[in-house]
């Protein structure tokens, strides 16, 4: 006969966002599948893009989490449970990293899981899911050896997308960014950084890149005025990358002048796929290998600015809405 120990349902704590400005700790029963293995976690990073978008009510109604995770299926509607940066430890000894949301003890079948390196920290460990969307954002690019490349907004997406840019050998990485604290973070990895509020940012812009404006750009900086900066900024023929998701906010971008003249072209990057022109040489497992590999490199746990307990959810959310020019990466400890 089981003892009561034995009988006791396991549960497991996680954040969910309950309402705009709402997230709140919660206590759920956990049930495993069959063939799925236990993880107890101790590290998540919190995704300041589209959890930002959750806390603040601007997610579209209607659409689907991710369909290529199986821990994000679901509507995008409270109460939503999310999160995708999650390392931890395997029930077999093995430290992992899952697409998982902020919970701090989770079933999940064993291929959803990616083994981590035992020289890997938890700390650099935890950006493998941004540092996979800055290799499709880089693919997405497609810069060439000396050109002069410009990224507006150096969060954490932009800051590592600039920082690949740095060691691929282009000319030169313009960052823009309006934040001091990542202005300091994009000037240490080599960029030359420029504040969106100090003077003629776009006549800056273009006497560093010959007169000719920017060869390729990438926004990663979740705002239109951003978008428009880098339209504006691109030299004839010239390619932008918008990483950012706007959720349900409408955009406005003037496309009347330098857009239409200088046959400029905008594309869209996105992590649940891979550019067309790849598929035939790349695929989703060898892109994370290489992004599992340039953690190991490039160590990123340094652009962790706070560190808040599970429980402090409501807190570290209202930090990252209210004051963002404190933040860097934000993370979570059960």
């Amino acid at each position: 006969m089981k003892s009561a120990e034995a009988r006791r349902p396991e549960k497991a704590r996680c954040l969910v966002f309950t309402a705009p400005g709402q997230v709140k700790l919660r206590t759920e029963i956990l049930r495993r599948e069959p063939g799925q293995l236990r993880v107890d976690s101790k590290l998540m990073a919190v995704s300041h893009g589209t959890e930002l978008l959750a806390y603040r009510g601007r997610l579209p109604a209607g659409l689907d989490s991710d369909e290529t995770l199986k821990s994000l299926q679901g509507p995008l509607s409270y109460p939503l449970k999310y999160g995708y940066s999650n390392v931890g430890l395997r029930e077999d000894g093995r430290r992992v990293f899952a697409f998982y949301p902020h919970q701090d003890r989770f079933y999940i079948d064993p291929d959803q899981t990616v083994c981590l390196p035992d020289g890997l920290k938890c700390e650099d460990a935890v950006f493998l899911a941004n540092m996979e969307t800055a290799v499709g954002i880089v693919h997405d690019l497609a810069p060439r050896l000396g050109e002069r490349i410009l990224v507006v907004g150096q969060g954490v997406v932009g800051l590592l997308v600039s920082a690949l840019l740095v060691r691929s050998g282009v000319g030169l990485v313009l960052a823009v960014e309006r934040y001091e604290l990542r202005r300091r973070a994009a000037a240490d990895l080599g960029c030359t950084v420029l504040d969106p509020e100090n003077g003629d940012v776009r006549g800056r812009i273009f006497e560093l890149t010959g007169g000719r404006g920017a060869d390729a750009a990438v926004n990663a900086s979740g705002s239109a005025a951003g978008l428009q900066l880098a339209v504006d900024c691109l030299a004839f023929g010239a390619v932008l990358v918008e990483a950012s998701w706007y959720g349900s906010r409408p955009v406005t971008v003037n496309l009347g002048t330098a857009f239409h003249r200088r046959r400029l072209i905008v594309k869209s990057s996105q992590v649940s796929n891979l550019d067309p022109a790849l598929t035939g040489r790349w695929d989703k497992p060898r892109r994370l290998d290489l992004a599992l590999d340039l953690l190991q490199q490039m160590r990123p746990g340094r652009f962790v600015s706070q560190r808040f307990k599970l429980s402090e959810g409501g807190k570290a959310f209202a930090l990252l809405d209210k004051a963002p020019e404190n933040v860097i990466q934000l993370v979570l400890e059960p």
